[in-house]
């Protein structure tokens, strides 16, 4: 008998492996975990490479072995909050572009908007959310 065989049971071809190697990639940082994971799915779904972390300090592990390109995290991470996370990750980093998101949207939108950093207040719409990504990901790639 001869197996029927699918798509799915070939490995990619080499190019699709490239592919995949120059997708952008996204950390996103959120305490509330099904919050992270449907936004990490999401991105995934858009095309990027994602990461996801619960905390600051799982965070700095990430980007202390993974480059990103876009840093997406809450504010209020329930320890050290996106903030302190930032500073420390542009640090390790420094080409990183970061985004802001807190469900306190009033005082955090302008803290981010004094210091010209993205910000999206929750609760968030999903291509709301890629659509930022997509823009800091644009502004800051090198032409």
């Amino acid at each position: 008998m001869t197996p029927i065989l699918s798509p799915w049971s070939h490995p990619a071809p080499a190019e699709a492996r490239v592919q995949k190697s120059l997708r952008q990639r996204v950390l996103v940082v959120e305490d509330e975990l099904i919050i992270g994971e449907i936004a990490a799915e999401a991105l995934t779904e858009a095309g990027f490479e994602v990461f996801t972390a619960a905390s600051a300090e799982e965070a700095e592990v990430i980007l202390a072995d993974v480059s990103v390109d876009v840093l997406f995290t809450d504010i209020n991470l329930g320890g050290r909050d996106g903030f302190d996370l930032a500073a420390s990750a542009l640090t390790l980093q420094p080409l990183l572009s970061v985004v802001f998101t807190s469900g306190r949207p009033r005082a955090c939108h302008g803290i981010c908007a004094s210091a010209g950093v993205p910000f999206l207040p929750k609760p968030y719409r999903l291509p709301e959310m890629i659509e930022m990504i997509e823009r800091v990901v644009k502004r800051d790639s090198p032409q």
